[in-house]
């Protein structure tokens, strides 16, 4: 077989099986470790969620009193804010499991065999051709040997088979570059949209504390003017409480 024919079979061949022992692994172990951030990810939420609603019933109870009703409604304003952002980034979270993590899951595992069979009739294929184009360059070369009359016809038909696997070799190499290509796309595309989604709820977020932003300031005011709480200086009490 000519040498560059031998080329783009070697580099058709390496592309599948980059795919198959390369990409489509990483892919796997992407499944593995998103599903680990899922985990430590609900674990935390579940968490936060304990931990702020335990900030809210202190905050109602200071409403209850006689003597912390602003503080009350100050506990009470960080718990809902805080959680709604928790609740917000569940929805983002989910969108990573459902949008990215099922389909890379269920891609990977269709893909393994699609590959594989692809790779599979690609080498059955070039070797058919290859074998049938060596039998007729060999049954020419005879011809020419014995100056058989028909050397004319068997030249054309050589020359036709080297054409035909010219272009299957040529062909078959773009296909998979295709296919490798699109694989990778598909990854990128899919954490583009995660990304988007995560930018999108870190802006609402932002909104949000800026909004915010008079709300504490005028919070801190009314701190300030309250009596010193216990071990505390009067400078650090609005710090020590809204958590700068």
């Amino acid at each position: 077989m000519a040498p560059e024919m031998d080329q783009f079979y070697r580099s058709t061949m390496a592309i599948y099986k980059s795919i198959l022992e390369q990409f489509n692994p990483a892919l796997e172990n992407l499944v593995y470790l998103g599903n680990n951030y899922l985990r430590a990810f609900h674990a935390l939420s579940e968490a936060a969620e304990v931990y702020f609603s335990a900030i809210q019933k202190i905050g109602e109870q200071a409403l209850q009193s006689s003597t912390s009703q602003i503080l009350g409604e100050i506990l009470v304003q960080m718990s809902d804010t805080q959680r709604h952002l928790n609740s917000d980034l569940e929805v983002v979270v989910q969108t990573f499991h459902g949008d990215l993590l099922q389909h890379m899951e269920k891609n990977t595992k269709l893909d393994m065999q699609f590959i594989k069979d692809s790779r599979q009739h690609y080498e059955i294929e070039y070797r058919h051709r290859a074998a049938n184009l060596e039998k007729c360059m060999s049954e020419l070369w005879r011809m020419e040997r014995k100056r058989d009359k028909n050397v004319r016809e068997m030249k054309e038909s050589v020359n036709r088979l080297h054409a035909q696997m010219q272009t299957f070799v040529s062909e078959s190499q773009r296909a998979a570059e295709l296919e490798e290509k699109r694989r990778y796309r598909f990854l990128a595309e899919k954490h583009l949209l995660l990304s988007n989604t995560f930018l999108q709820f870190f802006g609402r977020s932002r909104r949000e504390r800026e909004g915010g932003r008079d709300r504490n300031i005028n919070d801190e005011r009314i701190v300030d003017r309250l009596p010193p709480a216990l071990g505390m200086e009067p400078a650090t009490r609005a710090c020590a409480l809204t958590g700068n």
